[in-house]
């Protein structure tokens, strides 16, 4: 038997009549067998993108198409490396592969805005 979930009237102007009917998400079995994830560190990364790009020779764009990403996300990457020499160094120290987001990018731009508009 499948579980059944429905909505009540949201307000006056919806039409009157029975409840909506909607079955409810089941979790698949290949999501239960599905390893943890993990999360990468923003600099590790960053460093890595930037010394394939100086290594092999690759412009922006092409650095994306080979990831399969976007040259703008390519580029936010790559703009964290311009955060202070002091804060790149302290979220290195983190190190890399977490089982939870430690520092995310938007943290990291929130910090390298801050810096940018002392300077």
């Amino acid at each position: 038997m499948t579980s059944i979930w429905y909505a009540d009237l949201i307000s006056q102007r919806t039409l009157p009549g029975p409840p909506i009917w909607l079955p409810t998400m089941r979790f698949r079995k290949e999501a239960l067998n599905r390893p943890p994830k993990t999360y990468r560190n923003p600099v590790i990364y960053a460093r890595e993108l930037h010394d394939e790009m100086v290594r092999d020779g690759l412009s922006r764009k092409q650095l994306a198409e080979r990831h399969s990403i976007s040259p703008d996300r390519i580029t936010q990457w790559l703009c964290l490396l311009k955060l202070p020499e002091e804060v790149l160094t302290e979220i290195e120290s983190l190190g890399d592969n977490w089982d939870r987001q430690v520092v995310t990018e938007r943290e990291l731009r929130e910090i390298r805005r801050s810096t940018a508009s002392r300077a």
